[in-house]
Formats: C-alpha cells, sequence, structure tokens
C-alpha cells in the first residue's frame, strides 16, 4: 500500500541565539570605594589642630603686619612679641624672618582648610558630637585665644587717639604724627580688622553654622598679600639701603669688637 508523503515546510523560522562575549566573567570585578574616604579618623585631634592652626596663623599676620610697616616707616614695635612673635621662626639674617614667618603663616592656614574639611564630613555622622565637652572646649577655647589680642589692639588703637590730641600744637609733630599713624595706628587697625573677622567666623562655629571653609579661605588670602608684601618690602629696602640682608650675628661681633677697643683705649 503506497504511503502518502507529509508536506514539508518550506521555511522554519530558527530562533536567533544571542551573541556570547569573547570572554565570559564568572566573578565580576566591583571597585570598591572607602566609605570614610577624606573623612577625619581621630576627630577631636584634628579639630584641635585645625582651631590651632587658624589661630596661630592670625597670630602671626598681628606680628608680620607690624614689622612690615615697622620697615617701611623705620619703627619697630613690640606689640605682641610674646604671642604671635612667639610662634614666628627666627632666622639669622635680618630681615628673613618676616618672609618665613609670613610662608609658616601660609602653610597653617592651608593646613586648617583641609583638616576643616576632613572634620565638616565626618561630624554629621557623629551624633551630638558639637554638644560634648571636647569640641566646645577647642571651639569656646579658639574664640578666648582670639579675644585677648583683640582687646590689647583696640586699646592701643584709643592710646593712640590719645597721645595725639596731646600732641597738637607741639613744634616738629609732623614726624611724631607719621610714625605714630603710619608706623602703628595703621597696622593695628589692620590687625584688629583680621583678629575680628577670625573671631566673627569662629562665633559662627558657635552658633552652629560651619563657616570653617570661609575662615580658612580668609586665611590663605590674608596671609599670601601679607607675603607678598613682606617680600616687596625686603626687597625695595636691600636694594636702596643694602641693610636689610646683614646677618645679625655680624652686626653683635662688630659691636663687640668695637666695646673692646674702647676699653683697651
Amino acid at each position: 500500500m503506497a504511503t502518502k508523503e507529509q508536506p514539508q515546510p518550506a521555511n522554519i523560522a530558527q530562533p536567533e541565539m544571542p551573541m556570547q562575549p569573547n570572554a565570559y566573567q564568572a566573578y565580576p570585578q566591583y571597585a570598591y570605594e572607602d566609605p570614610n574616604k577624606g573623612k577625619a579618623k581621630m576627630l577631636t585631634l584634628e579639630y584641635a589642630l585645625a582651631m590651632g592652626s587658624a589661630v596661630i596663623s592670625i597670630l602671626l599676620l598681628i606680628d608680620i603686619i607690624t614689622k612690615v610697616f615697622g620697615l617701611w616707616t623705620n619703627s619697630t614695635s613690640i606689640l605682641l612679641r610674646s604671642v604671635g612673635g612667639f610662634f614666628a621662626p627666627s632666622m639669622v639674617t635680618q630681615g628673613t624672618g618676616i618672609v618665613a614667618a609670613s610662608v609658616f603663616a601660609v602653610l597653617l592656614a592651608v593646613l586648617s582648610l583641609v583638616l576643616f574639611s576632613r572634620v565638616s564630613k565626618a561630624v554629621p555622622e557623629r551624633e551630638g558630637y558639637t554638644k560634648r565637652t571636647a569640641y566646645k572646649l577647642v571651639t569656646y577655647g579658639g574664640l578666648a585665644v582670639l579675644i585677648i589680642p583683640a582687646v590689647d589692639l583696640v586699646a592701643r588703637l584709643v592710646s593712640i587717639l590719645i597721645n595725639s590730641l596731646l600732641f597738637i600744637g607741639v613744634s616738629g609733630g609732623g614726624e611724631f604724627y607719621k610714625s605714630l599713624y603710619l608706623g602703628e595706628f595703621l597696622p593695628y587697625a589692620l590687625a584688629l580688622a583680621i583678629v575680628a573677622a577670625g573671631a566673627y567666623f569662629i562665633c559662627q562655629i558657635v552658633k552652629g553654622r560651619n563657616m570653617s571653609k570661609a575662615l580658612s579661605l580668609m586665611l590663605i588670602v590674608a596671609s599670601s598679600v601679607v607675603l607678598l608684601t613682606g617680600a616687596i618690602t625686603i626687597a625695595v629696602k636691600a636694594h636702596n639701603t643694602g641693610s636689610v640682608v646683614k646677618p645679625s650675628q655680624l652686626d653683635y661681633t662688630s659691636r663687640y669688637k668695637d666695646y673692646s677697643i674702647d676699653r683697651k683705649s
């Protein structure tokens, strides 16, 4: 019996197979990112270093400003030798101490910016940290350190105004007023402005507003300007008189020799 052949379909659509990658990764690699990157690890210590760097930078600026104006007016000031001058690096060559102290102030301002940034990232994760005694001690301590020189500067400015009234009508008072206002009043006023700005930013931190970055940026700008001004002042004085770059030790030696000759004679 003849069997009937079944009709075969002409074209049957075959499902398309997805393209296989060249190399199949059984364990995909993921880049691990440290969630604590850029945050303070030792929060209280880094906050204390940041606040201390900012305060010392301000005290250095007070000392540098008075010295730079003293060079221009050929006068000296003993405003804060025990405070701002205490942190200034001592150099053998006269005049270079101003540049060294200015560079130190710039570095401290940059350090405070870095540390304040790390602290600001870590504080929100520490609930109640701003209410701790350590935080309040560092913050209020920085503010208290700035209040003392601010009061001293105000007292000196008031005394200058009173002294200027006492010398009205005195013959030859022109040089006195020039030294009084250019050599003392103006640098004291600029120093007071820097101290007041620093105290204002710290007060805002006390009130709960994070103004640490603004404080550090202000100090970086101010210290950079003072560094540039001091360098120009020393260069001008050195080219005009040639006495600014004379080593102080040689000056002491020559004085000792003169004293010995006088005693022998």
